[in-house]
């Protein structure tokens, strides 16, 4: 499994998170995410990457007990 967000250099001596899955920079709110340090960077991409692992698990747990609750209205 590859990394989906990393932090990597751009030719404005800053850094910026980079995307694996699309082959862009990240943008929010129509502005692309960049750093002057590559530690902010890192640390964003490394928040990126570990709010979605825990946005999936949350999603599957909410699955397992919808499966087993006919009551469940998440």
């Amino acid at each position: 499994m590859t990394i989906r967000f990393e932090a990597v250099p751009n030719p404005s001596c800053r850094f910026e998170i980079w995307d694996n899955e699309t082959g862009e920079p990240v943008v929010h709110h129509d502005r692309q995410l960049t750093f002057a340090s590559a530690k902010s960077a890192a640390r964003i991409a490394d928040f990126l990457n570990d709010g979605r692992s825990h946005r999936r698990l949350a999603l599957a747990a909410e699955r397992r007990v919808a499966d087993r609750d006919p009551c469940w209205g998440g």
